[in-house]
């Protein structure tokens, strides 16, 4: 089984890396948050530019967001352009529909490009100040194609390159590390990939997959009885109470495979 006592401080310096070297903008005017429409179009604006690509421009797009932590993304939509539907109110909460015009998917397998809309709902709450923040779990970034350099943006995803570590990258690693020869798969992915099992609770060692509603967004490693570590974008490498991340979590258990030759993964 992985150390569940990793190098964070060495680890962190690689998502670090990612601010220059991905993508050209960056440029974020932070919303009068008064109005929760204003919030929401003012966030994927922020969101078109990379904010949350970038630990430089974080600061700007935080005021926005009702969750501390973002995530190391493994995976990027690239759009063309958005349109934000009438906001709708429930339960004190607000609902802002965006519809994404997106054009390629990027991950650590390449570019693909498409032509589809995907359509999330940002839901607003206040945030005690007599303005609106963002309700986690946060969506993946939707980046305007004009501002990404996509087949660097792949690259940099890649799980073996040193330039940036994702989340499932920083997972990838310490089992890789431990032994266990499972193939790299994006967050999104491993409830699908083989080498793992679905666990009803935790032990040392698990996969703690956090959930917007059927799809995980993060993935985190069980690191003790309290306790899990994972990458994130604007804190590095942290080790963070299981209730860090906003959304359900549900657990992976590594299972036997085929270990590298003289090395015996830890049941």
């Amino acid at each position: 089984m992985p150390s569940p006592h990793p190098d964070i401080g060495a680890a962190a310096r690689a998502v670090q890396a990612l601010a220059i070297a991905l993508l050209i903008g960056g440029r974020v005017t932070p919303a009068a948050g008064v109005d929760p429409l204003a919030v929401a179009r003012t966030f994927c604006q922020a969101d078109g530019r990379g904010a949350r690509l970038g630990p430089g421009a974080w600061a700007a797009i935080a005021p926005l967001a009702g969750w501390s932590l973002e995530p190391a993304w493994d995976h990027v939509r690239l759009i063309s352009g958005y349109q934000l539907g009438e906001s709708r109110s429930h339960d004190g909460q607000i609902d802002v529909d965006v519809q994404y015009s997106v054009v390629a998917d990027v991950d650590a397998d390449g570019v693909r490009s498409t032509q589809r809309t995907d359509t999330r709902t940002l839901t607003l709450e206040a945030d005690g100040d007599g303005g609106w923040r963002l309700r986690g779990p946060p969506p993946p970034p939707y980046v305007f194609e004009s501002e990404a350099d996509a087949e660097r943006l792949a690259s940099l995803l890649d799980p073996a390159n040193d330039g940036y570590l994702s989340n499932s990258g920083f997972i990838w690693r310490l089992l890789r590390d431990a032994g266990w020869e499972i193939p790299h798969a994006d967050t999104d992915a491993l409830p699908r990939a083989t080498g793992f099992r679905a666990e009803r609770s935790a032990n040392v060692g698990d996969l703690a997959l956090y959930y917007d509603r059927d799809t995980p967004y993060h993935v985190a490693m069980v690191e003790s009885d309290d306790r899990v570590v994972s990458a994130t974008l604007n804190g590095g490498l942290r080790r963070t109470p299981f209730g860090a991340f906003a959304g359900e979590i549900r657990y992976l258990r590594p299972v036997k495979t085929s270990p590298s030759p003289g090395v015996t993964p830890t049941p």
